[in-house]
Formats: C-alpha cells, structure tokens, sequence
C-alpha cells in the first residue's frame, strides 16, 4: 500500500494487508480476545448499573480477577495470570491490539511459518512475564507504600509492546510514513524506530495520566522479556530450508543490528553501551545464564538481517575480521592455560 502526496508517504509492503485467512495462532487468539474482553465489558457494565449517580464508581474502577491479574487474589485465582494475556479493559488498546493482532499478527506468523511459535510468543512469554511481574509488584509493595495490590494490573502488553520490536526485526529500514516539506518535523518513521516510540509514549501516559506503577514495571518487562526471547531464544529454521535439519534451525537473532542497545535513540548511546556491555559480560560470559553468541553465530545473524534489509553497522569486512581476532587470541589464551 503506498500513498504519496506533498507532505506525506505512507509505503506499507502489501504482503502486510493479506487478511483473506487469518493464520491459525492469529485466529485463535484474536477470537478468544473479542470473547474474553466483551465478556468483562459487559460484567463490568451490570456491576456498575444499579449504582446511584454521584457515588463515585466508574467502569475504570471495577475489577474481575478472573480475568485480570489482581496481586491480592492471585492466591486462589492463579489461572488470572494466563487469561489477562487476552483481555483488555480500555477501548483504545483493545482497537489497537485488535488491528495489530490481525494485520501485524498475521505478517509476523505468516514470516515465522509457524503457528506454534506465535503461541509461544504470546501465551507462553506472556504469561511468564506476567509471574515475574506479579512477584516484582509483591515484592515492591513491602517497600514502596503506595503500590496497591488490589489494583488490578494488565497483563496485556506483549502485542502492543513486543510486536513493534518483531517489526524492527522483521522490517529494520521500511518506512512507515515520510513526513516531506514540513519544517522543522520532517523525518522518515521507519519500523525500526516503532519500539522506542511505543514503549515512550505508554511510559508517558502511565506517568502523566494514569499513575500505575506496576503496569510501568509491566509494560518495560514486557519489553525487556520480548527482545531477551528474539534475541537469544527463539529457535526458527533458516528461510528456504529444511527445518528438520539442526544446522538449519537458528537460535535468537545474532545481528549486530538487533543489539538491545539499537532499540533507543543514538542521543542516550553513549550512556547506555557501557551498561548494556557490562550486563552483557556478566550474564552472558562469566555466568554463563546465558550462552554467548560465537562469531560464526554473529555472522549468520548479520546475514540474515541484511537479507530483510537491514544496514551493516561499521564497516562489516573490520567488524567480521575484529570477531575473529577476538576469538583467535581467546583459543591462544585457553591453549595457554
């Protein structure tokens, strides 16, 4: 779909719009979603009607932990956990969440091939996210006063958050609109700037507006937990080959240009590469929690990536051949030992 005009281009690839058959992950899970959300829209509606007007009660304020995470309740309604990856409690994110479920979601499950990875990405980091935010909140609120554990928290973000940065892998340098002839604002959105965007203006208005701390640790979990997965879990087959074949299967996306800190802007870099490294060094190389990427994994990954258009970082010859050095002189080393 492409649309030109004097100050706008919007140039979306067409095999993004092919909504004749919804992919069956995608399908599954958008129906269950219309299902589980109208079904607590309308049992939060029939709570409120008989309440008097001036009482204060809105539809905001009405919880339904089955269907939604609520701290305090988890004890005895711990499937919660799983059914809040389904169910939004506002309109917006539900319009949001319904067009990038059916447009996003099937580009994405259609480039995977698998249906079964897409549940794992929703379902199964979802709701894992999802615990770790929970204990996170408990563990908070002995320490922060203010944090409410009958507040309901949404457990809802890995479309809305984790989406974009399949996108900015999938779709590194594709534009998403082209701001021309405007002065000051003019810019190329490209989807590899859609991550940092959504994850800013979701933070902003929980600060602004709505005040919830523990959808703020949520919302950035979701987004830590979602890139970790794509970036050192996810097992999918090279395109166009067998994926019966082990050597075919590769592991997380090694590119350099998936690194965590390509995600923000290039003003907070510099800030953040020492700390990203420093993390990278103690989880990934003396700990071991994580297997390290070898260079040859390194040079997979940045093949692909160039594949689905993404730019080489540097000069990819000195890059590829610092790998290498790196790693001679680690064999010299242990041979030394």
């Amino acid at each position: 779909m492409k649309f030109d005009s004097r100050f706008l281009t919007v140039d979306i690839p067409d095999s993004f719009w092919k909504l004749q058959k919804l992919p069956t992950a995608i399908r599954i899970i958008t129906l269950l979603a219309i299902l589980l959300s109208g079904c607590l829209f309308i049992i939060r509606m029939r709570s409120i009607v008989n309440i008097k007007p001036g009482e204060g009660e809105s539809i905001d304020n009405v919880a339904f932990p089955i269907f939604q995470m609520v701290p305090s309740k988890l004890k005895y309604l711990p499937f919660s956990i799983f059914l809040s990856n389904f169910v939004d409690t506002s309109g917006w994110k539900f319009i949001v969440n319904f067009c990038n479920l059916t447009i996003g979601g099937s580009y994405i499950e259609r480039n995977w091939g698998s249906s079964k990875e897409m549940f794992k990405f929703l379902l199964v980091l979802g709701t894992l996210t999802n615990v770790i935010v929970v204990l996170l909140t408990i563990a908070l609120s002995f320490i922060i006063p203010g944090i409410d554990l009958n507040k309901p928290i949404d457990g809802n973000y890995t479309v809305l958050i984790g989406f974009p940065i399949v996108y900015k892998q999938l779709l590194p340098e594709t534009s998403i609109f082209d701001l021309k002839n405007v002065p000051l604002i003019s810019k190329n959105f490209r989807f590899k700037l859609l991550p940092i965007f959504v994850i800013c203006t979701v933070t902003l208005i929980q600060i602004l507006w709505l005040h919830h701390f523990a959808q703020l640790i949520s919302i950035w979990l979701t987004f830590i937990s979602t890139w970790m997965y794509l970036r050192f879990f996810q097992l999918l087959p090279l395109y166009g080959t067998d994926a019966s074949n082990s050597e075919n299967i590769l592991r997380g996306d090694s590119s350099d240009t998936f690194q965590f800190i390509y995600l923000f802007p290039d003003i907070v870099k510099p800030i953040l590469r020492p700390v990203f490294s420093y993390v990278y060094e103690v989880f990934c190389i003396k700990l071991r929690l994580i297997r390290p990427f070898e260079t040859t994994d390194i040079d997979k990954g940045n093949s692909v990536a160039e594949q689905r258009g993404a730019k080489p970082i540097g000069t990819p010859s000195t890059e590829a051949n610092e790998r290498r050095k790196q790693k001679a002189l680690e064999v010299l080393q242990e041979r030394m030992v």
